[in-house]
């Protein structure tokens, strides 16, 4: 809001008002004189001596008030003339004298004045002069308008893609002649044209004192050796010498910027380090996972890994040992060999090139089934939900969860219900084997109808789906309290808006299937497994291993012949498999525009003139599968193109991280298999974003 300019002013309406009253009264008086004197009854000469004592007396009282404003008018004017001296000084003052470092700036970025203080620091020979703003100040000028304008820094906000709004505003800092300094900036107006004044205000102490202070805060990290026990089966080398040679590794890498390093459990380290030395390793990317990962054990191909979880929150000890805990659960879930950074908003990623041998127990599995099955017993309802687009996996652990949960509950599936899209093709699919049963003849749901369900003590279990955007009814997560999630996915780098009461990922099975089998073989109902309920997990089984082709491993095969034992057969689920002429068309068209590239790579593309379609996806992931069969091909790229988005579907062997290579180009997935999805792009020109992304990862991390 602009201020009115105020002066001292010689104010005459009062003076003028009364001489207008005494004229108007003076004449009234005379007129009447002039009226009695016609009659006579009034003498000429009374006449004239009322007349010129009216006229004294009239110029008597004018210059009574003239003399009074004379007066007033030349205390005003000696008032006036001092506060221009006094203004003048002042503004000297402030120029030349105060410590206050300040421009004048016109709306073209041009500075007209500075202050002394700012003119010595710039070393400029005049306070007046005619130079950008910019020769000496890095804030752009639309900024000082926008703060001059609002009275404040112009507000940077970003939306969550739930609508919450985060805040990144912060304060205008300029670096000037090696200070810093905030700016304050003010709208001053002079000859109706807009100048900014603007206040440079000296942090660079206060900078330095916050930055010691952030740099200083201490963090909590945890560390573990990953798979160590598993790689000693395999080669011929002392177990406690491995271990002791990783420790030195470790003891070494933490005195080298005075941090703490102590052993808390066996292979399982307590790491405290301040935010300087953190950042430091971020910057390198955390160079101690390659030097664990170069240690040799025999001469076996598996390298040995850790996993690192670090908390790096503000807060008590306590806070910052849960955010590490936290953090270190994700790395473990998305594969080990990697170091996950908890900064309170979110969790990100370091590492993880490596495609890491992981641990199965049954152990695990069985105290997983155990607590499980202790709180569907304790829920009032159980939801059970998949992944949008249920494919096969999805659907078969759904339904083996909600035989574990019928069972849990001595048989009663009345407050027992599968959240799915019920007008999915591959949901169709799988209810005609269902249907007969009586148990899923009101089973399946929709997400509106799961909603409706919610209760204070529902139970949700969410399988094969970790991402929450991706899961069937993400608004389910924000309605139930209780949530268990079973996945084999490698969990995603956000944070969960809830904290699960049970999470049980596994990145190294195959398919969520094989988990919920193994819970299923080692709960006290092993036994009550349906054939058609086994059907549909070995359909998973089969989809997400290729027919156990691709990611099978010895419990793999464990989980089938458990399966098989409870009545499954491959040729009961094979008819679920079968394609339509359309889609073989389809996969012929693709096959046929395949191309090899730096000769380890296949790059194939697929278009089509409607919006991408969910059995679209498919095909580019079939084929991309499909590819990876072909000799002497490491990875496999498929682009389908539609609407002027291109999606691209990855698949490798163990050589390659797609991940990494998915990464950059902003989707994201797991070593052997991930996605991507590039909006506003040709396949011309997704195409080459693709190839300039292989190079750079080919030329510098392939093989490393």
């Amino acid at each position: 809001m602009k201020r009115e300019k105020t002066i001292l002013r010689t104010d005459l309406r009062s003076a003028l008002i009364v001489v207008t009253v005494m004229g108007a009264v003076f004449l009234a008086i005379l007129t009447i004189l002039l009226g009695l004197n016609r009659l006579d009854v009034v003498e000429n000469d009374l006449l004239l001596y009322f007349g010129l004592a009216i006229f004294a007396l009239d110029v008597l009282v004018s210059g009574i008030l003239l003399l009074a404003y004379l007066l007033r008018y030349g205390r005003v004017s000696r008032a006036n003339e001092a506060a221009d001296l006094m203004k003048t000084e002042i503004g000297d003052l402030f120029r030349y004298e105060v410590d206050l470092p300040y421009a004048i700036v016109a709306a073209d970025g041009t500075v007209k004045i500075v202050s002394g203080f700012l003119q010595n620091i710039l070393g400029f020979r005049s306070p007046v002069c005619n130079v950008p703003l910019s020769n000496f100040c890095t804030v752009p000028m639309e900024q000082i308008i926008g703060y001059a304008q609002n009275g404040a820094p112009v507000r940077d906000i970003t939306y969550t893609e739930d609508g919450v709004p985060i805040d990144h505003t912060k304060p205008m800092i300029a670096t000037v002649a090696g200070r810093q300094y905030e700016l304050q900036c003010y709208v001053l107006r002079s000859r109706g044209i807009d100048y900014y004044f603007v206040v440079f205000r000296d942090v660079t102490d206060i900078l330095a004192l916050q930055k010691r202070e952030y740099e200083d805060e201490p963090v909590v990290a945890y560390i573990v050796i990953d798979s160590l026990q598993e790689l000693a089966q395999y080669v011929r080398v002392s177990y406690r010498t491995a271990v002791s040679e990783i420790e030195t590794i470790l003891k070494t890498w933490a005195a080298g910027f005075g941090a703490m390093l102590q052993e808390y459990d066996r292979e399982k380290y307590l790491l405290v380090l301040d935010r300087k030395a953190l950042d430091e390793c971020i910057r390198k990317e955390f160079p101690i996972l390659e030097t664990v990962r170069s240690v040799q054990l025999g001469d076996s191909s598996f390298p040995v890994t850790i996993s690192m979880g670090v908390g790096a929150v503000k807060g008590s000890f306590e806070e910052k040992e849960k955010a590490a805990s936290d953090a270190l659960d994700i790395a473990l879930q998305k594969g080990g060999d990697q170091v996950a950074v908890n900064d309170g908003k979110s969790i990100t990623p370091y590492g993880g090139r490596t495609n890491t041998m992981t641990s199965s127990t049954t152990i695990t599995s069985r105290v997983n089934s155990q607590h499980l099955c202790y709180l569907i017993r304790k829920a009032g309802n159980v939801l059970i939900m998949g992944h949008r687009a249920p494919d096969y996996d999805s659907i078969g652990s759904c339904v083996g969860l909600a035989r574990l949960a019928i069972s849990a509950r001595g048989g009663d599936a009345s407050r027992i219900r599968i959240v799915i899209d019920r007008d999915h093709a591959n949901f169709r699919t799988c209810y005609d084997t269902l249907a007969h049963l009586p148990e899923y003849r009101s089973m399946f749901i929709s997400g509106d109808a799961a909603l409706d369900s919610v209760r204070l003590d529902t139970l949700l279990i969410v399988s094969d789906v970790s991402n929450v955007y991706n899961m069937q009814e993400p608004q389910l997560t924000k309605c139930v309290k209780d949530i268990v999630i079973i996945d084999h996915h490698r969990r995603p780098d956000q944070m969960y808006e809830f904290r699960p009461l049970m999470t049980y990922i596994r990145p190294g099975v195959a398919a969520a299937s094989e988990l919920v089998s193994e819970m299923l073989e080692l709960s006290p109902y092993r036994d009550q497994l349906l054939k058609e309920e086994a059907t549909l997990m070995l359909a998973g089984l089969m989809l997400d291993t290729k027919n156990f082709t691709a990611g099978a491993e010895m419990q793999t095969f464990s989980a089938v012949h458990y399966l098989y034992e409870r009545g499954a057969h491959a040729q009961m689920a094979k008819p679920l498999f079968n394609e339509s002429l359309t889609n073989l068309f389809t996969a012929v068209d693709i096959d046929s525009r395949t191309r090899t590239y730096r000769d380890k790579i296949a790059l194939t593309w697929h278009s089509v003139d409607h919006d991408i379609t969910e059995q679209d996806r498919i095909n580019i992931a079939k084929a991309a599968d499909k590819l990876m069969t072909v000799s002497g091909i490491e990875a496999s790229f498929v682009l389908l193109h539609s609407n002027n988005i291109v999606t691209i579907s990855a698949r490798s062997s163990n050589k390659i991280n797609v991940e990494i290579i998915m990464k950059r180009l902003g989707g994201g997935g797991h070593f052997n298999s991930a996605s991507a999805q590039l909006e506003h792009a040709s396949l011309e020109s997704a195409s080459q974003q693709l190839k300039a992304v292989l190079d750079d990862y080919l030329d510098h991390e392939y093989g490393k």
